[in-house]
């Protein structure tokens, strides 16, 4: 409850003040995890799909950074997701399917599987709950990503991939997931999730722990906000009318 604002190295360190208490949020998969990736894994998706949504939320629960790509198509159901990993050097880089994509993660990035109870994770592991979890959340949200927007820029796929700190469960970070994604830009997800570093990183490099966090390495631009994210991206990233 009395967590302090400094750790030891005299380092900013993320915590949350209610009044004169600082608490720290913690995470029992993330302190077993033995292993982290040490390169980009890359993520091929596409907001609009619901077994795409359950692999970003097992990306999210293990605290992983990835790049995400934005595909489009008729037949996108078909092909997604899938994943490029190019730390599996045992095994093949591209993973598809979400039940082995999720497989995949878990056993590579996860906890032991002595160590936690994989009943925990039944509500991304339990498929037909997730799905239907999953399809509802994007019913309601009106995604409607299966095709790109049609006043996107030509380039946008050539951008160098934009930064987002998010957490996938987040209200506020969806609408800027969604604006990524239907213009068809790469970006990396910095995962926050509860019990994450990165909160204590995003702390020691604004200052603040606050969600969403987009730093885009074409314009130089970082800055908070949602709506003012999504506006942003819109001014940009699109063709505006002669």
């Amino acid at each position: 409850l009395f967590a302090p604002e400094w750790n030891a190295e005299g380092r900013k360190q993320y915590s949350l003040k209610l009044g004169p208490l600082r608490i720290r949020d913690s995470s029992s998969v993330l302190d077993m995890a033995t292993s982290r990736p040490a390169e980009t894994i890359v993520l091929y998706d596409n907001e609009s799909l619901p077994r795409c949504k359950r692999v970003r939320e097992m990306m999210n629960l293990l605290d992983i950074t990835y790049e995400c790509r934005p595909c489009f198509g008729a037949d996108i159901a078909d092909n997604l997701p899938y994943i490029d990993d190019p730390n599996n050097v045992v095994g093949h880089r591209r993973i598809s399917g979400d039940d082995d994509i999720i497989e995949h993660l878990l056993e590579k990035y996860g906890p032991p599987p002595t160590e936690y109870d994989r009943k925990a994770l039944w509500p991304i592991t339990f498929e037909e709950f997730s799905l239907a979890t999953s399809q509802l959340a994007i019913m309601l949200r009106g995604t409607t990503t299966q095709q790109q927007q049609a006043n996107a820029r030509p380039d946008n796929a050539n951008m160098k991939p934009l930064e987002l700190w998010a957490y996938e469960c987040s209200p506020f970070v969806r609408p800027v997931k969604e604006k990524l994604s239907s213009l068809g830009l790469p970006h990396v997800i910095v995962s926050c999730s509860r019990g994450s570093r990165n909160r204590d990183r995003m702390v020691e490099r604004t200052g603040r722990f606050h969600l969403p966090y987009l730093v885009d390495g074409n314009t130089g631009i970082e800055m908070f906000e949602g709506a003012e994210i999504v506006d942003y991206l819109e001014a940009v990233y699109t063709v505006k009318e002669e």
